[in-house]
């Protein structure tokens, strides 16, 4: 009964996130979403500074699309390394679905950046000839997707309490400044990011629905359940 009271929970979740998202895309066609993305721009320039701009684009680069893949990889292969089949397709699932999802929104909104300034697919350097829109942020939502699988493993691997809220509080930190990076340097507008966010946390909660079963952890050090 426990178990299916926290998968219904996970689904709500889901459902929520998504409906969160699905007003936003609403509100970024009407002029409402252009005024609040207006006044957002106009606080984020007067508030700017080179210190404040050097965080940023250090932010920025934590959530670019290289260093997610590197993470990506290694918790891949440790997954695999552990045999724990039912994480690991879990993970892929969450990461590389959300890629897609992503890709797809991206091209059926079809929003122009900031400044109407074309971008395109790019990573390691090699640029695919895939014009990148900007509706919703993909660096916000890799970021976020991964973050949330983290603080995952985190409240199944970590015993200690305190040092587990502390890994929270440092992703979710993290995820806040990825987040206002992409608004802060004019890469995206705050409706994309506030959309990729919501995006990302339906999708994840909808994966780990799908997937969750009771079970040791997903690494064999901690003998929780979850």
């Amino acid at each position: 009964m426990k178990i299916q009271t926290r998968k219904t929970s996970f689904l709500i979740t889901a459902v929520v996130f998504l409906f969160l998202f699905l007003i936003v895309t609403m509100l970024t066609s009407g002029t409402s979403g252009f005024l609040l993305d207006e006044t957002v721009s106009y606080w984020a320039d007067g508030f700017s500074s080179s210190f404040i701009l050097t965080i940023m684009k250090i932010a920025s680069v934590l959530g670019s699309s290289e260093m997610i893949l590197i993470v990506t990889v290694i918790i891949g292969i440790i997954l695999l390394i552990q045999r724990n089949w039912r994480q690991f397709f879990f993970f892929f699932t969450v990461s590389v679905g959300g890629v897609i999802v992503n890709f797809l929104l991206k091209t059926i909104i079809k929003r122009e950046r900031p400044g109407d300034e074309v971008s395109y697919i790019e990573a390691f350097n090699v640029q695919l000839e895939i014009q990148s829109y900007s509706f919703p942020s993909g660096h916000t939502m890799r970021a976020t997707i991964l973050l949330l699988f983290l603080v995952y493993v985190s409240y199944l691997v970590l015993l200690n309490g305190v040092v587990q809220y502390v890994s929270y509080v440092v992703y979710i930190l993290l995820l806040l400044l990825i987040a206002l990076s992409r608004v802060m340097l004019d890469a995206h507008y705050f409706t994309d990011v506030i959309g990729a966010l919501f995006m990302a946390t339906g999708w994840f909660f909808l994966c780990l629905y799908l997937f969750h079963k009771e079970e040791r952890s997903i690494f064999s050090m901690s003998r929780r359940r979850f």
